[in-house]
């Protein structure tokens, strides 16, 4: 059977408490809730889902930069307002410039050195 023709199948997920006992209790807590309640147990998951998402709100809500390639995690100026720790972050981060145009320098020498070098005489 085909989901749709314009839209995506949405994603899905199987859930297990499996052989954790941590799990199982917290299954069968889930399961007794929904008794209880009289609800479906996707309901109540879903409902767990959304309270653990809004617990970690501020987490999501950080913006996350590309690297530059350079595998370097870049932070933005307005990131800290502690002086000190601005101070040091930009002091590290000419550090790594410099150590970066360092490599650079010699890798550049090398190629123009083995340009030279093996002409094949």
């Amino acid at each position: 059977m085909v989901w749709s023709k314009t839209r995506e199948r949405p994603k899905r997920y199987l859930i297990s408490a499996g052989r954790d006992k941590l799990r199982e209790k917290v299954m069968e807590d889930m399961w007794r809730i929904v008794t209880l309640e009289g609800s479906s147990m996707a309901d109540e998951i879903w409902d767990a889902l959304f309270m653990h998402v809004e617990r970690h709100k501020g987490m999501l809500e950080l913006d996350v930069q590309d690297d530059g390639g350079d595998g370097r995690i870049h932070m933005r100026d307005d990131d800290f307002e502690d002086t000190v720790i601005n101070e040091s972050h930009a002091a590290s981060e000419e550090v790594v410039g410099e150590i970066l145009d360092a490599e650079r320098r010699v890798e550049r020498r090398m190629v123009t050195s083995d340009m030279f070098r093996n002409k094949g005489v």
